[in-house]
């Protein structure tokens, strides 16, 4: 089969190259996150989190550590109420 389309031809290529797969600056995705590596290790794969992803889980963290949330019955009763909110 035969394309032109680079975006395509650079997932193909980083499949080949077992690279990390980065999109041409031309094509915007509809995912904003960035590509996830994993590096192989004799026993395992090993995720390593990108920068972006990092960072969050460092700010959720810190949240955590502040005692910045609810627990998830409390989030419920949230959402119910802010559902029953827009059915009026």
């Amino acid at each position: 089969m035969e394309t032109n389309d680079i975006d395509l031809l650079l997932k193909v290529k980083s499949l080949l190259d077992n690279k990390n797969y980065s999109e041409s600056a031309e094509h915007v995705s509809s995912v904003s996150e960035p590509v996830v590596t994993y590096k192989k290790l004799k026993t395992n794969d090993i995720r390593y989190f990108s920068e972006a992803e990092q960072k969050k889980i460092n700010i959720a963290s810190e949240q955590y550590e502040k005692g910045e949330f609810i627990s998830n019955e409390e989030a419920q009763i949230e959402l119910e109420k802010w559902f029953r909110e827009q059915e009026k």
